[in-house]
């Protein structure tokens, strides 16, 4: 069978007819009982070598030399299938773990190396059933998020997931966890600052309320060795700008735009130095920084500061409306930008001079716009 046409059902029923087992495990297990669409659906195999594998499916790309980890097109999507394993952490890297993934291993102990309960349950392919060794459904109905064994704290980033996943889900942390977490500190500091921004661009795009996330990274100490310069903020700067993040946050679900709500009290040096750490994704930068320097620009707004603003957001990674909807949603007193663009239209009849050329028409075009905004809040007045 090609793998193009391959689905799910047939997937686990070849698994099983070679002495296998297939089951969805993880996120996408939780999701579904959250009522949830899972972004990812992996698999989980039992009683199976890799060679055996490989050659039941031969378009499976191989992904890991140390962990049988595949990708497979199953109903027309690239999923990912991994071996049951077991994992002993060997030495303090987030990679020294000894790793076995034998046939014999059993899909629970596969879901004890994971972190929490509600991340620890699998279901079974073919008959429906589910495998929760951890009570996790009980904990998805509780909304809370607990570790499922000491295990938890071989990886310090599970630290910063859990912080990610309980803005996502607007879940509680199990009172026995948050020692762990809070234990996670210096193991978290010596954390590539690129995984740490893969879970920033997850709970920017799907928390509703991702001001959240740094509370709790801030309330376990974590904040420091994660985002420091969120850390450096005053008590009260950073109150501001979490109640100013949620609140855009419920306008606008777009990551570049609520972590450009950020630069209401970030400035560029510390968005550059962020940035310079942390790589950040195209566009978010200068969209923090677009909100910080414009805010500035205009708090004493003229006619001709207002026309340069509104020709800088038409070219910038903000636009003119985006930068209005984080003002607003932020409850900041400051002009509305937007119902002034359409001022900028030339009146009828006007001709720009046969005379000018090149740089002199943008000029004589930035006058004429800035006489249109004055007669504008002259009227206004």
């Amino acid at each position: 069978m090609s793998t193009s046409a391959l689905t799910e059902m047939a997937f686990a029923e070849i698994i099983a007819q070679n002495g296998g087992r297939a089951y969805r495990v993880g996120g996408c297990v939780r999701d579904g009982f959250m009522g949830r669409t899972a972004k990812d659906v992996d698999f989980s195999i039992v009683g199976m070598v890799k060679k055996n594998f490989k050659l039941l499916f031969p378009e499976a790309e191989d992904c890991s030399k140390s962990v049988p980890i595949f990708h497979l097109v199953i109903d027309g999507s690239k999923r990912e299938v991994a071996f049951a394993r077991t994992e002993r952490k060997v030495g303090s890297g987030c990679k020294e773990f000894k790793v076995s993934a034998k046939p014999k291993i059993t899909i629970e102990e596969d879901l004890f190396r994971r972190d929490t309960t509600v991340n620890s349950m699998a279901l079974d392919i073919l008959t429906g059933e589910i495998i929760d060794p951890f009570h996790g459904r009980e904990d998805i109905q509780a909304k809370v998020l607990r570790a499922n064994g000491q295990h938890f704290s071989d990886d310090p980033m599970r630290a910063l997931r859990l912080a990610g996943e309980a803005a996502r889900f607007g879940f509680s942390i199990d009172r026995d966890t948050l020692p762990m977490v809070v234990a996670a500190q210096e193991d978290l500091a010596r954390e590539s600052a690129g995984r740490m921004a893969v879970e920033l661009a997850v709970v920017l795009s799907e928390a509703q309320e991702p001001g959240r996330f740094f509370k709790i990274l801030a309330e376990t100490n974590l904040l420091q060795v994660t985002f420091k310069e969120i850390a450096a903020l005053s008590t009260g700067e950073f109150a501001r700008v979490m109640d100013g993040l949620d609140s855009v946050a419920k306008a606008a679900q777009n990551a570049k735009i609520r972590f450009a709500t950020l630069g209401l009290v970030l400035d560029k040096e510390s968005l550059g130095a962020w940035n310079n750490r942390m790589k950040l994704p195209g566009g978010w930068l200068d969209a923090a920084v677009t909100v910080n320097q414009t805010i500035e620009f205009l708090k004493k707004p003229t006619a001709a500061k207002i026309v340069d603003t509104i020709n800088k957001l038409r070219r910038g990674s903000l636009t003119l409306e985006e930068f209005d909807l984080v003002t607003k949603a932020a409850g900041l007193n400051i002009l509305q930008l937007g119902p002034l663009k359409a001022i900028l239209a030339l009146q009828p009849g006007a001709v720009v001079p046969a005379t000018l050329q090149g740089k002199e028409i943008g000029k004589w075009l930035r006058e004429k716009h800035v006489e249109a905004i004055e007669k504008h809040l002259l009227a206004g007045n």
